[in-house]
């Protein structure tokens, strides 16, 4: 082997070598897994392709539009459109883009819960919008107070979430859109993380609400990269209308294809790909078998700190647990964790620690990390 190559390699590996690994169980708190090997070799596969360029790469198309062919069942629907993106972020943001091409956001109001996607709030300031955020206690949204603050600033945009970040909550989807198609206003559902979870969990009977483009719903936006093992960047935002998603693309006459969607213009095929051979693989099936596990892990989970002194713990909806002791502040507790390698995510609004039940989570890493809280709270 070359002696430069060997050299970087070995720099490479030291630097693998500082990185936690999901599959050590530690990584508690963020909304990562490790892709399943099909996922990699697929993504490897199309690694040089160009997704913004579907004209040359129309194997892409082809892939994205059996993906829709398969996704749209899941739900309710027949057909939807939609677009790979690199995650929920650019989801969201082009679901208000998609909105204001359509209506021309006159009054340039986003409405949404409190508990809204930090995503909602980057978008709404770079596009020059007022953000609206309505007050929840950490509760799903109210229908009967969104729609007083609808009468009064008129948005051009409803945003709510199937699955927030700190707690998993699900706002009402279907109250909601009957609001949003009384007023006419577009109504987008942030499911970046419920996507691939509501709608086999309410089938399961687990959650009461379901996932689906209720009439007034314009898009919802779910993440493969999350929950549906695929490498990042694999997101996808689907939309019910074709028009709103022709309002994500804009010309670029120089291409083949002569226009590019989303925000990127060079866009990696890989996730394409990716996500193809997941939807293939799993299927509705695949993916309603592991939500229930991760449902039944984080169920378990919850139990286990219950079971510890001084500890309260916030019952889950979907596989997020949440929970804080009743002495020792929530910052301090999370560092305590960090220094014995566990990596755990805030909950800021009820100032405590979130554990997300990823797919690379078995019960034997929740029994250790139980046994390592226990002896620090202890301490």
């Amino acid at each position: 082997m070359d002696k430069k190559v060997s050299k970087i390699i070995s720099k490479l590996l030291k630097f693998y070598e500082r990185t936690p690994k999901h599959f050590e169980g530690k990584i508690l708190g963020s909304m990562t897994t490790y892709p399943h090997a099909l996922a990699i070799y697929a993504y490897n596969l199309f690694i040089c392709t160009n997704y913004g360029d579907p004209f040359i790469f129309s194997a892409l198309k082809k892939m994205e539009e059996e993906i829709l062919l398969e996704i749209s069942k899941w739900y309710g629907e027949t057909k939807l459109y939609g677009y790979i993106t690199s995650g929920g972020t650019e989801s969201n943001f082009l679901s208000i883009i998609s909105a204001m091409m359509r209506n021309s956001c006159k009054n340039r109001v986003v409405l949404a819960p409190d508990t809204v996607h930090v995503s909602i709030i980057k978008a709404s300031r770079i596009l020059g919008l007022k953000l609206v955020t309505i007050p929840t206690n950490n509760s799903p949204i109210d229908p009967c107070v969104l729609e007083n603050y609808v009468r009064k600033y008129e948005p051009c945009i409803i945003i709510v979430t199937a699955g927030t970040t700190e707690l998993g909550i699900i706002d009402p989807v279907e109250e909601v859109a009957k609001i949003s198609k009384e007023y006419n206003v577009y109504m987008h559902v942030d499911a970046a993380y419920g996507g691939l979870l509501i709608p086999f969990l309410y089938k399961a009977g687990r959650i009461k609400q379901d996932l689906r483009f209720y009439k007034g719903v314009s898009s919802i936006s779910i993440d493969f990269h999350k929950n549906g093992l695929t490498p990042i960047p694999s997101g996808m935002i689907l939309y019910k209308n074709k028009n709103d998603l022709e309002n994500i693309c804009f010309d670029a006459s120089y291409t083949l294809y002569g226009k590019y969607c989303g925000l990127l213009g060079t866009r990696p095929g890989g996730p394409v790909a990716s996500v193809w051979a997941m939807v293939k693989y799993y299927g509705f099936d695949g993916y309603y078998e592991q939500a229930i596990n991760m449902h039944d892990l984080a169920r378990y989970t919850y139990e286990k700190l219950q079971g510890i002194k001084d500890i309260c713990v916030y019952e889950p909806i979907l596989p997020i647990v949440v929970f804080k002791h009743r002495r020792i502040p929530y910052i301090e507790l999370l560092y305590k964790l960090v220094r014995k390698g566990y990596y755990l995510y805030k909950s800021p609004s009820v100032k405590g620690l979130r554990i997300v039940v990823m797919p690379h989570l078995r019960k034997e890493h929740i029994d250790e990390f139980i046994r390592v809280l226990e002896e620090l709270v202890k301490e």
